[in-house]
């Protein structure tokens, strides 16, 4: 007959820390679409049996998550207001990126923030134009639309580089190893 193990204190309050960590991570997750609500979102509902057969799309791999942070920050913050999710989700399917954190970042362009982004995204694009030396269009709205996506790809890549180094250093102080920033630079 085994004896009941006794759990220390340490244990006890390492466990419940852990717990703690998880319940935050769920509370903050769960207005993002799940395997279990898929079917409840506009767009993504046409895709939903798809979705849950595929196992990558819904895993917290550092690759997974990276690849979705990349991508849907760029495709987020490009003029293609509309057709946002469509892009995000092939994107995820095509390059087996996380579907929540993917479509997490298409939220931030949203109607309410639509006019306080891509104001500010064009100007630094033009910036970007002119300090690059790229040559700029002729027309007006041929100009507009590429310092759009010229100063969407550089705040989306941006963006994403400062939360995948977050997600990485979070990632290893939960799994209690040293942080290496040359080592996480160089993934």
């Amino acid at each position: 007959m085994k004896l009941a193990e006794t759990e220390t204190g340490y244990d006890r309050e390492t466990r419940a820390r852990r717990h703690v960590r998880i319940r935050r991570a769920k509370q903050f997750l769960r207005p993002l679409p799940r395997k279990a609500t898929i079917h409840r979102w506009p767009v993504l509902k046409w895709f939903a049996k798809t979705a849950r057969k595929r196992p990558y799309l819904w895993s917290f791999r550092t690759r997974e998550v990276s690849i979705a942070l990349y991508l849907g920050f760029v495709i987020a913050l490009l003029p293609l207001f509309g057709i946002q999710f469509l892009l995000a989700i092939g994107a995820a399917l095509t390059l087996r990126a996380n579907l929540p954190v993917i479509m997490g970042a298409q939220l931030i362009t949203n109607p309410a923030t639509f006019f306080f982004i891509y104001p500010a995204i064009g100007a630094l694009g033009s910036q970007m134009i002119k300090l690059v030396g790229l040559e700029p269009m002729d027309s007006v709205v041929g100009h507009s639309v590429y310092s759009l996506v010229v100063g969407g790809v550089v705040t989306g890549i941006t963006i994403a580089f400062a939360l995948d180094l977050s997600y990485r250093f979070f990632i290893a102080q939960t799994q209690k190893r040293p942080v290496n920033l040359k080592r996480m630079l160089k993934k």
